[in-house]
Formats: structure tokens, sequence, C-alpha cells
């Protein structure tokens, strides 16, 4: 088990060793994944998995098909994880709309919604966004005004940052494409720092790291990004790696719509992303990104987490648990 789940029924059931006969608990060799791996849902009750994990949402910013037809091959503990805070129409209507992250951040009027974003990584492109955030059970994440909710958010997402066996170790910049404001900190407690930050409201903008994050395969280094969406013409948000060189970057600071994407056609095609790849940037890979370990895991990466929530909503939320 990677770290402590927060249900307290989950907790005591692993603590006492209670028995769950029936509810679907006991693990067995089909449960396990291409790799080996059994799949840490199955240590749930039915219950527990409909009340934690109805209201993830899988991949939403990129409106993927599938989540596993991406990121290939099943890793329980892999991806970024995301709270999701936005500011009621009721509060534009008097403020104004926000158009700075620490707006969200720090506003007592902010709203946390209870849903959870989980991505496998940081790779969206400049495109329209207006679809709003799909739900593992089928619905769409909406405001207290039951409207989806398409625009005036942040994404607080949390990760630790651990290279793979071909990963190169050492010294590494890093940068992030996005529309709107964005802010990266490494780090945790009162040792975590600021490494880039762009809090405005902005076309897509190259927000470029002002010091190096030395990586090896030996540890992990926990990472928070902070992340804006104003209004919903546009979105993007992309981090970017590469081993640390001599010389910044002539496009860290640049931005427009269509400077690095051209956002008109889908999906968007590159116009000065070519350059950065160029220059040694690449998309952060998903293996990189482990969840944080006060998390029990990804529910995305889990079939059978589908599964149990796919049979509730067939049975009008009647499942036997």
């Amino acid at each position: 088990m990677k770290g402590y789940f927060s249900l307290p029924v989950f907790l005591a059931t692993v603590l006492l060793g209670a028995c769950r006969g029936g509810e679907g608990a006991t693990s067995s060799p089909e449960d396990e994944d291409i790799n080996g791996a059994t799949d840490p849902a199955y240590l749930l009750s039915r219950r527990e998995i409909v009340e934690a994990y109805s209201d993830v949402s899988c991949e939403s910013l990129r409106h993927l098909i599938d989540y596993l037809d991406q990121v290939g091959s099943t890793d329980y503990f892999r991806g970024l994880s995301g709270e999701l805070v936005y500011q009621p129409q009721a509060c534009r209507d008097q403020q104004g709309p926000w158009n700075n992250l620490d707006q969200y951040l720090t506003s007592q009027d902010a709203i946390r919604h209870p849903s959870k974003i989980y991505l496998s990584k940081l790779d969206v492109p400049t495109r329209a966004f207006n679809l709003g955030f799909p739900k593992l059970d089928g619905t769409m994440i909406q405001t207290a005004a039951n409207e989806n909710l398409v625009e005036y958010f942040s994404l607080q997402f949390r990760t630790e940052l651990k290279l793979g066996a071909d990963d190169q170790e050492g010294d590494y910049e890093f940068a992030v494409l996005a529309d709107d404001g964005v802010r990266m900190e490494v780090g945790e407690g009162s040792a975590a720092r600021v490494y880039l930050a762009h809090p405005e409201h902005t076309p897509t903008k190259m927000v470029c790291s002002t010091q190096v994050v030395t990586l090896s395969r030996l540890s992990s280094v926990p990472v928070k990004l902070s992340y804006f969406q104003g209004p919903r013409q546009h979105i993007a948000l992309m981090l970017l790696w590469r081993k640390a060189g001599s010389s910044r970057d002539p496009l860290c600071g640049s931005a427009g719509n269509d400077l690095f994407f051209n956002s008109n056609v889908n999906p968007s095609a590159p116009r000065k992303y070519n350059d950065l790849v160029a220059r040694g940037w690449r998309v952060v890979p998903a293996h990189v990104f482990r969840i944080p370990r006060n998390e029990y895991m990804n529910p995305c990466e889990s079939d059978y987490v589908r599964d149990v929530i796919d049979d509730n909503q067939n049975n009008n939320g009647g499942i036997a648990f």
C-alpha cells in the first residue's frame, strides 16, 4: 500500500483484519494487470469506491476517449491529483472577473468543488475549451448554480517527480505553456520554493523556471502546480522539461494563442512549439508523475473502479454493496 486512505471504514477494515465477504474486496489472480500489479481498488468495498470516486474526472482538460489507452500500461500510483476552485457567478457580477491566480488561491469567496481531477501528465496544447469536466459517473462537474463549469476556475495539482530507469539523472529546467496564469512550487512545507510563476491572465505564454531542479532515480520531489482559467475561449497547460543548459530559451516570456500552436484546427498544429522541441524541450512524460503519498491510488488507472461506478449508475444508485 502506497500511503494512507482518508476513509475511516477502509482504515478500520485493514487495521483490524475484518472480513469483506461478498463485497468484491478480495483480490484474485485475474485481478492483476499486465504488469502483475494487483489493483488496490479490490481492497475497497463497492460502497467505498462509489463514495470516494464517483465525482472524479479523468483527463478532462484533454477530452480523451479512454484514459488507459492514452497512457499505455497500468500504474495505479502514477499521475497528478488536482483540486478545483472556482469564482461563483454572483461574485463575478459584484466584483468583476478574477484575472489573477492569487485571487483563486486566497479569496474567501472562492468555492472549492468536491470533485477531483486526475491527469496522467500536463499536455494540453492551446485549444478551445467549452465542454467542461465529465466525471466517472457520466455527469458533468457543475457550479452551485447547476451550470457546467467551463471558465473562471483554478486547478491546484499535486504530484511527485521521480525519474524512470531510462531517464538521465541531474539538473533539469522546467517551463510551462499556459493560458492563463500558473505557478510551480517544488518541495513541501518550509522547504517549498517557487520555481516559476506568472499569475496574470494572458494568451498562451512560455513561463520558464528561474532555477534548476535536481532529479535522481532514488528519490522523488514533491511538486505543486497551480493554474487558473479565465474566460473559456482558449486553454493551454503543458509542463515541459529539458536537461539544464547554459542559456535561457529565447522564447521564455513570449505569448500568443497562435504562437506555439495553431489553435484554429483540431487537433492543434505545432508552430513555434517545433522550435522548442529542436532545442531539447519535451513534455514531461507520464511515468515521471507519482500520486502524492497521502492518496491511496489514482482511480483513473483502475478498470475495476470504472466498472463499479458504471454498475451503480446503471442501477440508478441502487448497487448492491
